[in-house]
């Protein structure tokens, strides 16, 4: 009897420790997915204090620029002009932003992964309805973003430069409901897989599992399809958002 109690107790303590462990995992993967989360903001907010100290400067330097039109006018240095006056335009447009859509916060992400793009020789087409995205947390609404354009960009970047790349982006809203679709190249005959392949191996499906967080929280579903071959990845996701 008492072996049978000592055996009893044994299994009990082993159940006891098993569900400690389990629970401590699951604070453990929800800590990663908010600490994910806010440096996904930190990022969006250092990009836009980037672009708000960049024409804060470029404002700063306007006196200057015109100073030295005015010394080259003088000197009649027409061609010394020109040039100049491209390469403010070229400053300017780098600076300026473009609408996407009445939607500040979603204009404002767009823009940022736009110029990331840029940088990083990716061709990015986006086609956004014009409204006022309500009914998702802003929150929310830059860790979707975020982490659906970061995936696009790092399966871009793996691509050579001397074949395809680029991404397709698509946001409507309709019905209550919030539709994304995106189109991405992928580096052919590459094995696909969702986790980053960055070296910080605690990044490693972070942001799907973020993404699909979301796809739960607000009653959405996310269908994708994957053809290695041509290196396409094609990824659409419904969200309920209330009127």
């Amino acid at each position: 009897m008492i072996t049978v109690l000592i055996v009893l107790g044994l299994f009990l303590l082993i159940l006891l420790t098993a569900a400690g462990i389990m629970k401590t995992r699951e604070i453990e993967q929800e800590n990663r997915l908010l600490q994910s989360y806010m440096h996904s903001m930190e990022m969006f907010y250092e990009g836009i204090q980037n672009r708000i100290e960049a024409a804060r400067q470029y404002r700063h330097d306007l006196a200057k620029h015109i100073q030295t039109l005015q010394a080259l006018l003088e000197e009649e240095e027409n061609d010394g002009v020109k040039d100049y006056m491209e390469d403010l335009k070229q400053r300017y447009d780098h600076l300026k932003n473009q609408e996407f859509c009445s939607d500040e916060l979603v204009n404002s992400i767009l823009n940022l992964k736009q110029e990331q793009c840029r940088e990083r020789g990716i061709p990015l087409y986006v086609r956004v309805q014009d409204c006022i995205y309500s009914g998702i947390e802003e929150v929310d609404m830059v860790g979707l973003l975020h982490n659906l354009l970061d995936n696009a960009i790092e399966a871009n970047e793996r691509i050579p430069r001397e074949e395809p790349r680029g991404i397709w982006f698509f946001m409507e809203k309709e019905q209550g409901k919030l539709t994304l679709k995106m189109k991405n190249c992928l580096k052919r005959g590459e094995k696909f897989s969702f986790k980053t392949q960055k070296a910080e191996k605690e990044e490693h499906g972070i942001g799907t599992r973020i993404i699909q967080s979301l796809v739960e929280k607000y009653q959405g579903t996310r269908v994708y399809a994957v053809n290695t071959r041509e290196g396409v990845f094609e990824d659409e996701i419904r969200l309920k958002c209330g009127r």
